[in-house]
Order: structure tokens, then sequence, then C-alpha cells
């Protein structure tokens, strides 16, 4: 998993937003990582939280609109050579939480982040996973 899907990742329960991560193992990739165009807004990759640097891009105003943030004081704060740097991280195992309710926890495993609460696992399994 990279630091990037965080800016995308909701808490499936009750849809709050951004997630916390918390980091168990990650690993450098050494390889030079293409990284996707940047956004013309923000002028970095993420559109909305760059968890790498935990920086909020984006502002929700009263009547719950987005409104991104000035690029000046985006740039201050997060640049195209902190997405380089990102994309070489790789999330091998964690746990993300909700930033609402901290009960609402979700393992990082292999890279790939387990969006399931504890009963759609026992439905799916049949029993508690561990």
């Amino acid at each position: 998993m990279k630091h990037r899907l965080m800016d995308l990742l909701a808490c499936p329960i009750d849809k709050s937003w951004p997630l916390k991560l918390e980091i168990s193992e990650e690993e450098i990739v050494s390889e030079e990582i293409p990284i996707p165009m940047q956004n013309e807004q923000t002028e970095v990759i993420c559109n909305y939280f760059c968890n790498f640097k935990q920086f909020q891009l984006i502002e929700i105003t009263n009547n719950e609109e987005e409104k991104v943030k000035l690029v000046d004081e985006i740039r201050k704060n997060v640049t195209l050579k902190d997405c380089k740097e990102c994309f070489q991280i790789e999330i091998i195992s964690g746990k993300l939480s909700c930033s609402v309710d901290e009960n609402h926890q979700y393992k990082i495993k292999e890279s790939i982040p387990v969006m399931l609460t504890e009963q759609q696992l026992k439905e799916i399994y049949g029993r508690k996973r561990k």
C-alpha cells in the first residue's frame, strides 16, 4: 500500500475521512517509480490529503463544500519532490483507524488494506480472522 491511498480511503462504517495510519513495517523501493500526473489545482499528486507530510490540501467549508488551499500554502508543506519520495515507500503492514471512532480499525496485511469489519469477515469466513 502506498501513502497515496490515504488520499482516497474513508471509513466504510461511518464514511469519516481521513483515516489514521499506523505503520508496522514499510519498505523503501530503490527503483524509480513513475508517478502519475500532478493535480492542476494542488500542483502535487494527491487531491485532498497528503498522508506522507500529514497535510490537508483542501478545506471543508461550513456548507460542506471542498475548497483547495492556496498553492503557496501547499508549496510550503508539500512539493512534487515529496511525492517522488512518497512513491518509493511501500507500507507492508500496519493498521488504519477511523478518525471519528477509534474502534473502527482495519489491518494492512502484505501491503493490502483489509477494509472489512469483523462482522463482514465473520460472514465471509465463518469465523473471526486474526
